[in-house]
């Protein structure tokens, strides 16, 4: 957090060619690192696949083939793509996305894409522009044609969601790592230079604010899960999986946390989240039916009306944009009552939306029939987002440049 509300200007620039080279043309850099990028993901999460399949029960069942499917299906979940399913004349689709998954390629497009533009010639944004469409493009395709290759009868991917959310997730990420490679060039310097510190104080602080309340989301997510610790290790000795299973599981664990991180960042926000149609889980009151074993379900508090003082918790919110609003104000120094109001506000405000963004793809069908109602409701999530975090900026602002105005050495 501190590197986000860092000086742009006092990070690494990009590096500059030895003397008497040549290089590569930033389309070609970026055309590598989009193959790369989304190849070796891909490719891990197919061999993962394998590994599951040998682990679960020695390769008696299906083939390689269906093992390489189901890692191929699972990195194009992580892109948005929806995953039809039938079975016995049953089908049903899943759509919810293992962040975790979605985490890694974001990482991984990002890294590759600096490492494209530091060693590749930057000649203009235009060129920088053209990189990113180039990189997210072979990102989309490939995406595309493990898809059209994965699909069978009984499993099939969306095409059109494979190619939008690979070419979207890179052309974001991957972008990204191409401007950060960059920072240096000159047309990149000025551009950053027409930014309005407004702005940038506000975006920052926004930031600030969301990975506030996840952090938040994330402690009291680990907090409830030691406290049940023992009905998570009952639901792990029921699955009877020995040593390479229980370490399959636990990477499918790890690639579903931050969606159960992000739902309990709209637990604290006060209205919740579903787990199942006709379900609420938040601060005032629980209604639950039957949910799927899975350890960190573990975490979900009983039924019924929760205790008084676990409406408090809505009170984090508030305490993350105030605090993001300090950090701002610190970083980006405001004399004025109005400025730092204003900063506060809209870093507190924006904030609020771009958690709202995150909580909402966190949810999605998980299975057929109840279980296919499992996230936030939008627009509750969204008004006590910007509402709750907007006012703790809001005061956070204030009080920051009130203090930036005692402590303000004498002119």
């Amino acid at each position: 957090m501190t590197d986000l509300l860092s000086s742009p200007d006092t990070r690494r620039t990009s590096r500059p060619a030895p003397s008497g080279t040549t290089l590569r043309p930033l389309a070609l850099g970026a055309a590598l690192a989009g193959l790369a990028a989304s190849t070796a993901v891909l490719m891990g999460c197919m061999a993962l696949g394998l590994v599951g399949w040998f682990a679960s029960d020695a390769g008696a069942h299906g083939d390689t083939k269906d093992a390489i499917r189901v890692g191929a299906d699972g990195w194009l979940m992580a892109h948005g793509a929806h995953l039809h399913l039938t079975s016995g004349g049953l089908s049903t689709t899943i759509t919810a996305a293992p962040l975790g998954l979605t985490l890694l390629c974001a990482y991984v497009a990002y890294r590759l894409g600096a490492w494209a533009a530091l060693t590749s010639a930057v000649e203009d944004l235009r060129g920088l522009a053209f990189g990113a469409l180039v990189m997210s493009g072979l990102y989309g395709v490939v995406a595309l044609v493990t898809a059209v290759l994965a699909a069978t009868t009984q499993a099939e991917p969306s095409l059109l969601r494979s190619f939008v959310g690979g070419f979207g997730l890179c052309l974001v990420f991957g972008g990204l790592g191409l401007l950060r490679g960059s920072w240096g060039h000159e047309e990149v310097v000025a551009l950053r230079a027409r930014v309005p510190e407004q702005a940038r104080a506000i975006v920052s602080g926004a930031v600030a604010a969301a990975l506030l309340v996840v952090a938040a989301a994330a402690v009291l997510l680990a907090v409830a899960l030691l406290l049940d610790l023992g009905t998570a290790a009952n639901v792990l000795s029921r699955l009877h999986a020995d040593t390479s299973g229980g370490l399959l599981y636990a990477t499918l664990v790890a690639a579903v946390a931050p969606n159960a991180v992000l739902l309990t960042g709209s637990y604290l926000l006060g209205p919740g989240f579903a787990l199942g149609t006709g379900t609420v889980v938040s601060p005032s009151v629980v209604v639950l039916g039957p949910v799927p074993a899975f350890p960190l379900l573990a975490a979900l508090p009983s039924d019924g009306t929760q205790p008084v003082w676990l409406t408090g918790l809505v009170a984090v919110p508030v305490l993350a944009g105030a605090v993001a609003a300090v950090l701002v104000v610190r970083r980006y120094p405001a004399y004025g009552y109005e400025t730092g109001a204003v900063r506060g506000l809209g870093a507190g405000a924006l904030g609020g939306v771009l958690l709202t963004v995150m909580t909402v793809a966190a949810g999605g069908a998980v299975g057929p029939g109840r279980m296919a109602d499992v996230g936030v409701e939008v627009g509750q999530t969204l008004v006590s987002a910007v509402v709750a975090m907007g006012i703790g900026g809001l005061v956070g602002g204030v009080a920051a440049t009130w203090r930036g105005r005692r402590t303000r050495p004498a002119e």
